[in-house]
């Protein structure tokens, strides 16, 4: 079991570091499609292995937090990914039962993170409990917002690649901060600046960036 774990961990620490190179590329030919598009696709499994390969971690080292922190970073990409299939949602395009099963799985997930830092909190009384929290009221936000969209449709005609964009960028942080949460013996910061820095720092780039995206409301 040790051996297979160690493999787990070594395809684990390629992937994510074919995710770091491949996200900052596609983020810089976001602008020229032909390239951006099989750049993409990389990161997109690249992000699969590290989910599939960070799952398993969690389980055979028995921690659950780790779990919900994969499922967390994973359900951005995968929204992402998905809101490319479904630009005509305000033409009567319905979304597939694959996009409910994943916004269900992901919001009792969410929830298990938001009770997972009181219970937490509970215990230890520890501030470190406000890391799950954010997490988790994060992921139960988007749930909500693409729960909404798929139930009212959308407001305007470029929601699919503000997703798409928001969703990418958020997985990026996800990656970003599995990073420096795994070398942060070597790090002389705050566990939580570790946790929440990349977080703090790139959501107001994310607003910026889906603020330049020339989307027109749709009349309903």
């Amino acid at each position: 079991m040790e051996l297979i774990i160690r493999i787990a961990i070594i395809i684990h620490i390629i992937a994510g570091i074919g995710a770091l190179l491949s996200g900052a590329i596609a983020f810089g030919l976001r602008k020229n499609t032909p390239k951006h598009k099989p750049v993409g696709k990389i990161y997109f499994w690249c992000m699969t292995v590290i989910f599939i390969t960070g799952v398993f971690l969690s389980f055979a080292r028995g921690l659950l937090f780790f779990f919900y922190i994969a499922v967390f970073t994973y359900y951005s990409t995968i929204i992402a990914y998905r809101s490319l299939k479904l630009k005509n949602l305000h033409n009567g395009q319905k979304p597939l039962l694959t996009d409910w099963l994943i916004e269900i799985i992901a919001a009792l997930t969410f929830i298990g993170l938001v009770v997972f830092s009181i219970v937490a909190y509970l215990k230890n009384h520890n501030a470190g409990a406000i890391i799950p929290l954010v997490f988790g009221f994060i992921g139960l936000w988007g749930s909500y917002t693409n729960i909404k969209l798929f139930l009212i449709g959308p407001k305007e005609t470029l929601y699919w690649y503000k997703k798409h964009i928001g969703n990418m960028m958020g997985s990026y942080i996800g990656g970003i901060t599995a990073f420096l949460v795994n070398q942060m013996e070597h790090i002389p910061l705050n566990p939580i600046i570790l946790w929440l820095g990349p977080t703090v720092i790139i959501v107001p780039a994310i607003v910026l960036e889906l603020k330049k995206v020339k989307s027109v409301p749709i009349e309903k």
